[in-house]
């Protein structure tokens, strides 16, 4: 992870209405789960699920996450684990 708590990983892109985001995706996420913005590669923003910061500074204090942005994709950490 960067030391701006921040890391380049693939990701999927979507173009959807706002409305399905507000009406269907968002109140269907976790609780631990927010939107937020990010950065792609090209440097212009997009909206994205991502973990709250509350949560993620619980989880570091207890132990309770570990850190696979170095994987860079999650399918990678899925494939590691088998």
């Amino acid at each position: 992870m960067h030391e701006s708590g921040s890391a380049s990983v693939t990701g999927e892109l979507y173009d959807l209405p706002l409305k399905v985001l507000r009406d269907h995706l968002v109140p269907a996420e976790p609780a631990e789960l927010e939107i937020g913005v990010i950065e792609l590669e090209d440097g212009s923003a997009a909206l994205a699920t991502v973990l709250r910061d509350a949560v993620v500074d619980e989880l570091l204090r207890t132990g309770d996450i570990e850190d696979i942005s170095y994987l860079g994709d999650w399918r990678a950490f899925l494939h590691r684990e088998g």
